[in-house]
């Protein structure tokens, strides 16, 4: 989303493509931070999946869950994540550290 209200998609691989305009009232520097936080939603909820997915990991878990420095910490940023990628995405995401036993982006082939 652009800071004038022009909302593009732009497809891997494809070229950029205008697909509608958005219109919202209030200042100028809360439209133009709006269109910030719409324009990287995209790519955080990506980085957002792909970081549950290492963090599912059992060498990630063990080294979480064997340190006490940052066991706590991390276990809540984790929830976080994984609140946060489900109420954008509206797929279940399995408590932390469980994983999709479906998911197989990180099996050696």
């Amino acid at each position: 989303m652009r800071p004038n209200g022009e909302l593009w998609s732009y497809s891997r691989g494809g070229a950029p493509n205008q697909v509608g305009t958005m219109y919202w009232t209030g200042a100028q520097d809360e439209r133009d931070g709006n269109a910030r936080i719409i324009a990287a939603s995209a790519d955080l909820a990506e980085s957002m999946d792909e970081l549950m997915l290492i963090l599912s990991q059992p060498e990630v878990t063990k080294a979480i869950n064997g340190s006490d420095r940052i066991a706590a910490k991390s276990k809540m940023i984790i929830e976080n994540a994984r609140t946060c990628l489900q109420e954008v995405t509206g797929k279940q995401i399995p408590e932390w550290p469980k994983r999709d036993p479906h998911d197989r982006r990180l099996e050696s082939s």
